[in-house]
């Protein structure tokens, strides 16, 4: 095991491709998981990082085009994630209807 020499226990994400690459065999052997009992992953619970009011004005400061300062203020004044911004879709009307 690749460990650093000031850790005693592995990493999170390595118990976890092991347990995953575990999990993976059992499967592909058609066993059931009971066949090996391996532990439950806990969910680590973490609260989003929030910018600061002055983060995102350098962010629209420093973006040149106008496009990225709209998908910026957009992101942040909706509370928005990056792939819900990528899956907008626009839609023009027609002012004659």
């Amino acid at each position: 095991m690749n460990f650093k020499s000031d850790q005693k226990t592995p990493s999170q994400s390595y118990f976890k491709h092991t347990v995953y690459g575990l999990r993976f065999l059992l499967k592909t052997e058609g066993l059931p998981y009971s066949y090996l009992h391996l532990p439950a992953i806990p969910k680590v619970k973490k609260l989003p990082t929030i910018l600061s009011r002055e983060e995102i004005w350098r962010m629209l400061q420093t973006a040149e085009l106008l496009k990225h300062k709209l998908l910026i203020g957009l992101i942040y004044g909706c509370g928005l994630r990056c792939m819900e911004v990528r899956n907008i879709k626009l839609h023009t009307q027609n002012a004659a209807q």
